[in-house]
């Protein structure tokens, strides 16, 4: 099963959401360790793509990935999504591989891919986790840091961006709600129950894949335990 990998999204931020820094040069070693160093050792022409914006990082980030092809997008008036889909529509046509690993720059793995649950297929989609408890069962929410997309799937991947766009939705998390109307093979590298935020005190904060490497964990809970989400209910 020959793999390429896509990193997407902001290699460089003065402030996140929280009003913390990131600069993926401090964790750019987890991700070469856990997830390029694995693909490259089984396939040695293994491509990686980077879709991202111009920062003062990105030179150096580029040298510790090297090779690999950058998809270079301007920020301005960008979004998650945008990235992604423009990420997704480079790769597409290329015959160099049977599945696409997609990540971020801001995730630390806690383990490497080789032993990520995975029995990938050209036709199969892998979610990291279902999101905690009430969230999976009235949402179907689920994590959207991480995703092992098979070529096969890639349109019908591509396609749910797009619907998840048109509901108005800024995030991925509810990418198995349409997909599951579209996909049959949609699987998870993850057993339980997770929140993908791992800045707060909450056990389910602490997923077993990665955690967000900017985000120092905090000993108090989320605000969001207990919210209801305004969002689409699952059947």
């Amino acid at each position: 099963m020959r793999l390429s990998v896509l990193i997407r999204g902001n290699n460089y931020i003065e402030k996140d959401r929280f009003g913390l820094p990131m600069d993926a040069r401090n964790n750019i070693d987890s991700i070469v360790e856990n997830i390029v160093a694995p693909v490259r050792e089984k396939n040695p022409d293994a491509k990686i793509y980077l879709a991202t914006y111009a920062s003062p990082a990105l030179a150096e980030l580029q040298e510790k990935l090297s090779p690999c092809e950058l998809i270079k997008l301007d920020a301005r008036g960008s979004s998650q999504i945008e990235t992604y889909k423009e990420g997704l529509k480079h790769v597409f046509g290329n015959d160099e591989y049977d599945a696409l690993v997609v990540t971020r720059f801001d995730l630390q793995f806690k383990k490497t891919i080789s032993d990520w649950n995975l029995d990938i297929a050209r036709d199969s989609i892998y979610f990291p986790f279902k999101e905690y408890k009430s969230y999976w069962r009235d949402h179907w929410r689920v994590g959207d840091a991480v995703h092992v997309i098979g070529k096969g799937a890639m349109a019908h991947f591509y396609n749910a961006m797009i619907i998840n766009q048109l509901s108005g939705r800024a995030h991925l998390h509810l990418m198995y709600y349409f997909l599951r109307t579209m996909h049959a093979h949609l699987r998870f590298i993850e057993d339980g129950y997770f929140d993908s935020n791992t800045l707060f005190a909450n056990p389910e904060c602490d997923n077993p894949l990665y955690k967000i490497f900017n985000r120092q964990r905090l000993t108090t809970p989320s605000p969001s335990m207990g919210m209801q989400l305004g969002e689409i209910q699952a059947e």
